[in-house]
């Protein structure tokens, strides 16, 4: 039973993961590419930590715990450039 809720939720998270995907191709607003880059970001980290629980990895909780610090800085440093059009 635990491994179908598990499929169905990983299934949910890649149709949005596409769904993002399909609206950031589509737009053309900076800004808005921005988030979604991010957005798609997180869905891949959460998508792993999903999958983690499954299958028995060396490295299960060193990525997200990597992926939450990196995550912290760079996006934000990237976004108020675009947000200031890279100007300091």
């Amino acid at each position: 039973m635990f491994e179908t809720i598990v499929m169905a939720c990983l299934a949910v998270m890649a149709v949005c993961l596409l769904v993002v995907l399909v609206a950031l191709i589509s737009t053309k607003d900076e800004l808005s590419r921005a988030v979604m880059a991010d957005v798609i970001f997180y869905a891949m980290v959460v998508i792993f930590l999903v999958w983690s629980l499954q299958k028995e990895t060396m490295i299960g909780y060193e990525i997200p715990i990597l992926a939450a610090l990196v995550c912290g800085v760079i996006p934000t440093i990237a976004m108020a450039r675009i947000i200031s059009r890279g100007r300091r």
